[in-house]
């Protein structure tokens, strides 16, 4: 749908959060018990933050929660009864970033996909997604090399603009027109003056980033066409520690594994975390493992990133620009880095 534009006063925007409260779960970020931002559920719109560094965490466990019951399985005399658990409680992630939009966006057409995952789905058709454009972009952020930010063209149900002393507010879905017609008052239509400010935000806003010099588009090329050697996996993989960091701080990151817990003579199955650089991500039950030796983990791993062939498949490389695993990976294999080595065919020192 074309985004429909207005304007709220900074003062009001209390009274709005008050309201999204009397009808659904707001979760937005929050400083946590060690001064730390995180993402958490709210009682109160002195909690939000407006002001921070995006949480190490991304938003992405709203919807893929790190440990998700999806299954209940009970014993009934000689049989056993399967009943799917599902979780479509009402849910507003408020002030999430540009990135972490672009991160739900991602797994949600990746989850629509058949077969579709009904669990997952649910979750995320029940969520509003209202976003903080980024006016100063983050210092680890490299958004603007794979179109998810600092600024959204799309994918929002409403993105919010400061403007000084109100918020310019782009509804660009049902659930976002909801969301401002539960508070109508507080809301007038923008003017043209305020959305050409809300132009030049962004244009400043990206040209802090420097000169755009994005090189996914020729890593891209060398790792479809096969012309990456393996001698530069192998030197890759040296540089990395196998702690999974950078798949479970990954905004578009989805690999899991399943586990059964008893519970009262009954059993729930649960959909966990997991990481494909974990040795035994993929061993097999024959004990074959497709990717025993770690430079093929990184291999697969940049594949599904970065490779023409799944650019194709998703309608955009698997990365979010967000910066995480740069600020996690122990051994600066991170996006940038690996990106980098691809493109000129040579690992750092």
């Amino acid at each position: 749908m074309q985004p429909i534009v207005y304007t709220i006063e900074k003062p009001d925007i209390a009274k709005w959060l008050e309201r999204l409260l009397e009808t659904a779960e707001v979760i937005a970020p929050v400083a946590g018990y060690s001064g730390e931002v995180v993402f958490s559920a709210i009682s109160s719109p002195a909690q939000v933050l407006w002001d921070f560094e995006n949480p190490l965490h991304p938003a992405k466990q709203f919807v893929l929660p790190q440990t998700d019951p999806i299954v209940a399985i009970k014993r009934n005399g000689q049989r056993h009864e399967v009943e799917p658990i599902y979780d479509d409680s009402r849910r507003v992630l408020f002030n999430v970033r540009s990135c972490d939009v672009k991160g739900i966006a991602f797994l949600t057409r990746m989850q629509e996909m058949e077969p579709a995952d009904g669990s997952y789905l649910r979750r995320a058709y029940s969520l509003t997604v209202i976003s903080l454009t980024c006016n100063t972009p983050c210092p680890l952020g490299f958004c603007v090399c794979t179109d998810s930010g600092p600024f959204l063209n799309g994918d929002y149900d409403i993105q919010l603009t400061d403007l000084g002393g109100k918020y310019l507010a782009e509804v660009g879905s049902e659930k976002g027109e909801a969301a401002v017609s539960n508070a109508a008052n507080l809301f007038r239509t923008a003017t043209e003056g305020e959305v050409s400010l809300r132009k030049r935000l962004e244009t400043a806003a990206r040209n802090r980033f420097g000169q755009e010099t994005c090189h996914f588009a020729s890593a891209m090329r060398r790792i479809s066409t096969g012309r990456v050697q393996d001698a530069l996996w192998e030197k890759i993989s040296d540089w990395c520690l196998e702690c999974g960091g950078c798949s479970l701080i990954c905004p578009t990151c989805y690999c899991f594994s399943v586990r059964d817990r008893a519970r009262d003579g009954n059993w729930i199955r649960y959909r966990i975390w997991d990481s494909c650089q974990y040795t035994a991500f993929t061993l097999e039950a024959s004990g074959h493992n497709p990717h025993e030796q770690r430079k093929d983990r990184i291999k697969r791993r940049f594949f599904h990133k970065v490779s023409a062939q799944y650019y194709m498949r998703d309608g955009t490389v698997g990365c979010v620009g967000c910066g995480r695993c740069i600020k996690v990976c122990l051994g600066t294999a991170d996006m940038p880095a690996v990106v980098a080595a691809i493109r000129k065919g040579k690992w750092h020192e």
